[in-house]
């Protein structure tokens, strides 16, 4: 009986084709899209009613305890996955309300990893078409990984410098600072002051000097790649409907997509 239940819990938290599996997937979603809007409107109004955001976070890390304990529990390998990445974010995304008790500013801007829960519905494609799946999703990864990146470093500029800086008094003065810093602009009218804040700066700027221009190579070499494509009458056997310029099979299935007939 009880492996019964694992195996169907199991099955459910992985499942996106099922109407109840799409459901749990976009719950979770929702709920990971409502965490970090709430991160944000926290840094512009969290002394207006610091309560409400508390009792916010409460339910949403509540049940996101609930849905790692299931995985845990009806994981095959349990140690295995304990260490898999999806687990270690999904780990530190709870840990911060788990010590809100202990004073560690440290550990509370951890918050800001729960953007990166977003990789592993990202990575399943189930909500998007298959002319996505195959070229467009890695647009949207890497869009997603500049963004995460901005957003990551702007959260901890602003837990470091918020206190002590004074041109720094929401993440929306810590997101322009982090773009300025990061397309290498240099304005200078914000500066951090901390030394954390100084060391965060280096390490962001380090960060963005190795990943940004990759990424941002990347995402124009599949831009320009999905620009020279041209459609096709949909595949018969598989129904994708965009192929290479050149492509006389489907890429997909490999049926004939395109055949010129011989001359007389």
């Amino acid at each position: 009986m009880i492996r019964k239940i694992k195996g169907f819990i199991r099955y459910y938290l992985n499942d996106d084709k099922t109407s109840i599996g799409k459901f749990i997937e976009y719950f979770i979603i929702s709920l990971n899209i409502i965490t970090v809007i709430v991160f944000i409107i926290e840094s512009y109004y969290y002394n207006v009613n610091p309560s409400l955001f508390w009792k916010i976070e409460i339910v949403t890390v509540s049940i996101f305890i609930i849905e790692y304990i299931l995985r845990l529990w009806t994981a095959e390998n349990k140690f295995k996955h304990m260490l898999h990445i999806y687990s270690l974010i999904d780990l530190i995304a709870i840990l911060p309300t788990l010590v809100t008790f202990i004073d560690m500013r440290f550990v509370r801007i951890l918050r800001v990893f729960r953007i990166f829960r977003f990789m592993r519905y990202i990575k399943s494609n189930s909500f998007l078409s298959k002319d996505v799946r195959l070229h467009q999703v890695r647009i949207v990864r890497i869009i997603f990984i500049i963004t995460t990146i901005i957003f990551v470093f702007s959260s901890f500029i602003y837990e470091v410098e918020k206190n002590t800086n004074p041109l720094i008094n929401n993440l929306g003065d810590a997101v322009y600072f982090s773009i300025v810093t990061l397309t290498t602009v240099g304005y200078g009218d914000i500066t951090p002051i901390t030394n954390i804040g100084k060391e965060v700066t280096v390490l962001m700027i380090l960060i963005s000097i190795a990943l940004i221009p990759w990424q941002l190579a990347l995402l124009v070499r599949e831009i320009i790649f999905s620009i020279s494509r041209k459609r096709f009458i949909i595949c018969d056997k598989c129904g994708l409907r965009q192929h290479d310029v050149d492509a006389t099979h489907c890429k997909h299935c490999g049926s004939i997509i395109y055949q010129e007939a011989d001359s007389v």
